[in-house]
């Protein structure tokens, strides 16, 4: 199943985000996964991105930092942000700042499947 979307995950612990690649890489997106903030915004400046796993809670540039600046390379990327149980109200929060949704940790794959692709369908409808 080949698909032309392009997906970023940026989380700090490296483990989530190979767990993460590997799953959606099956699904035939092509992934990108990183670690920093600041690595994620020059992917997006540099590749087309259609969506975005952010992790909320992260040294130095947080998820909710990185969203906002996401939004002002490029405004119509779906971002969903990554979540701990303690950092939901940071979720919806970000979810006023223009994030699609979040799906919140440990998740689950099949979930974390139909997210993103619900998400990168409200692309094809706007």
């Amino acid at each position: 199943m080949q698909n032309n979307k392009t997906i970023l995950i940026i989380d700090d612990e490296k483990g989530v985000g190979d767990i993460l690649k590997k799953i959606l890489t099956k699904e035939g997106y092509n992934v990108y996964a990183v670690t920093k903030g600041k690595d994620g915004l020059n992917l997006v400046s540099e590749k087309d991105v259609h969506l975005i796993i952010l992790d909320i809670k992260m040294p130095g540039m947080d998820g909710v930092e990185v969203l906002q600046k996401v939004k002002k390379i490029k405004k119509e990327v779906i971002v969903i942000m990554l979540t701990a149980y303690g950092t939901l109200s940071t979720a919806r929060e970000a979810m006023k700042l223009g994030a699609y949704d979040y799906i919140t940790k440990p998740f689950d794959n099949e979930f974390v499947k139909a997210m993103v692709k619900e998400g990168l369908e409200s692309i094809n409808e706007n």
